[in-house]
């Protein structure tokens, strides 16, 4: 009898224990600051824009200039200060139009730069494209060699880059070497 006793306390014991750890559920995640959706969801809709088979560049060229206002009216309220915040913000001035904004690929940089030295990575490679952006609008040889184009047959090329940038300075900006860039371009080609 007490053998069956001490198993039932056993039993019941270990009941109690399971029942009062219960798995309890996860706090939610703090909600996402305004700035960071509104910015996250511009850049989702920049990419929807382009991504779209019947691509109307009336329609892009609109919502980019809405994008860019929104953009520019946060930076001068001092309203953007995260590094991912900063990396949308120039994601999405890098698609500004050299006609009515230049100096937007440069600011893009800018913000990139500022996004990776506060530690997001993930900028670099947009600020060396950011960069060869401004270059090539202002008839200047790209660094890095991230901008290409199609001349009227529809062939792809580079735009000139600078023989002075090494291999080493296109891998510290996450951009491939110049090989494997100009070999990506032949093979667009094909």
């Amino acid at each position: 009898m007490t053998h069956r006793i001490a198993t039932i306390l056993l039993l019941t014991t270990a009941l109690i224990a399971t029942s009062c750890i219960e798995e309890r559920p996860k706090p939610p995640d703090p909600p996402e600051p305004e700035v960071s959706r509104l910015l996250r969801e511009m850049v989702e809709e920049d990419q929807e824009l382009r991504m779209n088979d019947t691509l109307d560049y009336g329609i892009v060229d609109a919502a980019d200039r809405e994008h860019r206002e929104v953009v520019m009216d946060l930076l001068a309220q001092g309203g953007i200060d995260d590094p991912q915040d900063l990396h949308r913000a120039a994601f999405i001035l890098q698609h500004s139009d050299p006609g009515s904004c230049r100096e937007c690929y440069l600011l893009a940089h800018k913000l990139a730069m500022e996004a990776v030295r506060r530690g997001w990575d993930d900028a670099r490679k947009l600020a060396a494209a950011s960069l060869d952006r401004y270059l090539v609008f202002s008839k200047k040889p790209q660094k890095y060699g991230t901008q290409s184009n199609t001349d009227s047959t529809g062939h792809w090329y580079l735009f000139p880059i600078d023989s002075a940038t090494t291999d080493s300075q296109r891998i510290e900006m996450n951009v491939l070497p110049l090989d494997s860039l100009i070999a990506e371009i032949e093979a667009r080609n094909l």
